[in-house]
């Protein structure tokens, strides 16, 4: 989503918006009925007392079972372990694997060699993250429209063939997609916990909680949107996984990108911030987490921190307000994992630009204050010993810059304090 970068840049040093485009484990912790003394057997299902005991201190917790309503799976269970277990290790990955070109006629911004996807899903794999997001995944949106004949692209055999994100995560995640466009999607490794709603394992083509748009919509990729309009295919979205340690909320980012040289994006990449952590952005629509959630909150941004002073030449940017409101304060309740270098700046996340040696870091982690961690940019040597995560594919070469991804991958190593 770059076409417009290297020229902005020249234009204006940077002064511009650089945005780029288990199961049941809810009840494992519920150790806090005191009177029975079989509490340790609530997991055996050849345990005629089972039935009796589970959860009957826990009257809240069928709440959690409405994936459309984002507040109530919060906090049902968040006293439910007296604290017995120890910390919580899990990892993270966030992988926006678009790419900037616009001009394709069947995959404007998206993956389709099919060689490439198999190679960045072999990658991930091996890593083997508890939660991982992937934004710009290739979607019914692209490949319904026309039928590819090539077995060696990704729209291939749509009908019939497991989808883009199953493809790239394999069997050992549940896997959910935004219920917008379906191109945003989490993925929930099965031993770490289970997609409330979702059955194990499952893949729900639309079974992340996506709240409207708070503008009217537009296309970005076919250059109809404006600082008046949200892209369609823009979202924020969520679930609740339950886990061994009680739920985790887990919002996935994708906010309005930067549209050209005089328009961010801004108005609606806010609003769509917003709607993370408050309610009514739009009416009757809850926000996405709460205060007291243990949450997850990565992807994305389309929020160049670093250029604040050149991005706002032009015009205000109300996201970093948004930010600086809700992530990171003495008061707040979310802080940013972001790697940064030795005099406090963030490692750029978006390859495009690396040439430039202008920061532009679009990605980014956030968790509540209760989860504590170091992240990792897998870039091209900013952040010390890494490299993109797709710098061994074999073809790379041959793909050019406009059909290679734009961004860099974050994984992160996260401990929940008990």
């Amino acid at each position: 989503m770059y076409k417009l970068a290297i020229i902005i840049i020249i234009a204006l040093t940077s002064a511009c918006d650089w945005d780029s485009s288990g199961n049941n484990s809810n009840n494992t912790n519920n150790i806090n009925n005191t009177n029975n003394s079989n509490t340790n057997n609530i997991n055996n299902t050849n345990n005629s007392n089972t039935n009796n005991i589970n959860n009957t201190n826990n009257s809240n917790t069928n709440n959690i079972n409405n994936t459309n309503n984002s507040n109530t799976n919060n906090t049902n269970n968040t006293n439910n372990s007296n604290n017995t277990q120890g910390p919580l290790s899990f990892t993270v990955l966030t992988y926006n694997i678009g790419n900037p070109d616009t001009e394709d006629p069947n995959y404007p911004l998206r993956m389709s060699s099919q060689s490439y996807e198999d190679y960045i899903g072999s990658v991930i794999r091996a890593m083997e993250p508890d939660i991982v997001v992937l934004q710009e995944v290739l979607s019914g949106k692209t490949c319904d429209v026309f039928t590819e004949i090539n077995p060696n692209l990704t729209c291939y055999d749509w009908d019939t063939r497991e989808r883009p994100a199953r493809r790239i995560l394999g069997g050992s995640y549940s896997i959910v997609c935004d219920q917008r466009e379906q191109v945003e999607c989490i993925g929930i490794k099965r031993s770490f916990g289970q997609i409330v709603g979702v059955p194990d394992g499952d893949y729900v083509d639309a079974g992340a909680y996506t709240p409207s748009l708070p503008l009217p919509g537009c296309n970005w990729a076919a250059g109809g949107c404006s600082n008046d309009l949200c892209d369609d295919e823009s979202t924020v979205s969520a679930i609740t996984v339950n886990t061994s340690h009680g739920p985790f909320r887990v919002v996935h980012m994708h906010p309005m990108a930067q549209i050209g040289l005089t328009a961010a994006g801004d108005p609606c990449r806010a609003l769509q911030m917003r709607q993370v952590f408050e309610d009514d952005i739009v009416p009757g629509e809850d926000g996405l987490v709460l205060p007291s959630d243990t949450a997850v909150i990565l992807g994305d941004w389309n929020i160049a921190l670093e250029v604040y002073g050149l991005r706002t030449i032009l015009q205000p940017s109300d996201a970093d307000d948004v930010w600086n409101q809700y992530i990171g304060c003495p008061s707040c309740d979310f802080i940013d994992h972001d790697p940064r270098d030795q005099g406090g700046n963030r490692y750029s996340t978006t390859s495009n630009m690396s040439e430039l040696g202008q920061i532009i870091a679009i990605d980014h982690v956030v968790t509540s204050t209760n989860i504590s961690g170091n992240c990792t940019v897998f870039d091209e040597g900013g952040d010390p010993s890494t490299e993109p995560l797709d710098s061994g594919y074999s073809d790379l070469g041959n793909l050019g810059t406009d059909r290679r991804i734009d961004h860099y991958g974050i994984s992160c190593s996260f401990t929940l304090e008990q």
